[in-house]
């Protein structure tokens, strides 16, 4: 395992940086991934980190936009519509948070690439890594 020069592995970073993810701690989260950057200088860990930002970036968002129209709760039959609507999807999105957050932990954890969809494409977008797809027609027949 890749040690950095406190002594400490790099596998150690990532996983806080998702389990950060899972507790919901962007701004702990966006340390990490500002200490990855400036201080270690691993792509790989940069990576991995960003992922999990990324992750409680989403969640940030999401709780943002719902306490922006929370003033809807006070209106007495739209109100409760309102609030059982967002109270099913906050929580469809926070089990779809947690379980890419776990997913990604396991394999940080085992020293892999978190591939955690959408915030991978992101991460890979930031170091220049975009795959480019080439066509190429076939012989006419």
């Amino acid at each position: 395992m890749k040690k950095d020069r406190f002594g400490i592995c790099l596998t150690f970073y990532a996983v806080l940086a998702f389990v950060l993810a899972i507790l919901g701690q962007t701004l702990l989260g966006g340390l990490l991934l500002a200490f990855a950057i400036l201080v270690e200088q691993d792509e790989w860990l940069i990576r991995q980190t960003m992922q999990a930002f990324f992750l409680s970036l989403v969640s940030g968002v999401v709780t943002a936009f719902i306490n922006a129209v929370s003033w809807l709760y006070a209106v007495p039959i739209l109100g409760a519509v309102v609030s059982g609507f967002f109270g099913i999807v906050t929580g469809i999105i926070s089990l779809v948070i947690l379980v890419f957050a776990i997913v990604g932990l396991v394999n940080v954890a085992k020293g892999k690439d978190a591939g955690v969809p959408l915030c991978k494409g992101l991460a890979d977008k930031a170091f220049g890594l975009v795959k480019t797809v080439s066509y190429t027609q076939g012989p006419e027949q």
